[in-house]
């Protein structure tokens, strides 16, 4: 698995959660297997050229939007994932409720790091298992 089909995979999960569009309704939309859409969207396939002209007409973007990525390198295919993931919820958000949300995890995140620096646990799981 190559970096651009990392890149191109996170930017058609970014595209599609930006559409509020499930890896089912997008496989119906291209007429392919909701695995195949996630082998895409995890860089596991790369897309032919018809494929990505087809997607690209059926979510209304161009051609060109799957290789609009910046220049940052990748970590790991479930981490550009999730990022792709957060980029979508927080294109939704208006200018005010984004201004909050940074604020809220700028303060979080501050706290987080201050505890681990401290050597304490960061994270309780839902059982209340601190780990």
């Amino acid at each position: 698995m190559s970096d651009i089909e990392k890149r191109i995979g996170a930017r058609i999960t970014e595209i599609r959660l930006s559409r509020r569009l499930t890896q089912f309704q997008v496989a119906e939309k291209i007429n392919v297997s909701v695995e195949t859409v996630s082998r895409l969207e995890r860089g596991v396939s790369i897309p032919s050229l018809r494929t990505l002209e087809f997607l690209a007409e059926k979510l209304n973007v161009s051609l060109g939007t799957f290789f609009d990525f910046e220049e940052v390198p990748v970590k790991h295919p479930a981490f550009e994932r999730e990022i792709a993931k957060l980029i979508s919820l927080l294109r939704v958000l208006s200018y005010k409720e984004l201004r909050l949300l940074h604020e809220v995890l700028r303060i979080v995140i501050g706290k987080v790091r201050w505890r681990e620096q401290q050597g304490r646990s960061v994270v309780t799981t839902g059982s209340g298992k601190q780990v």
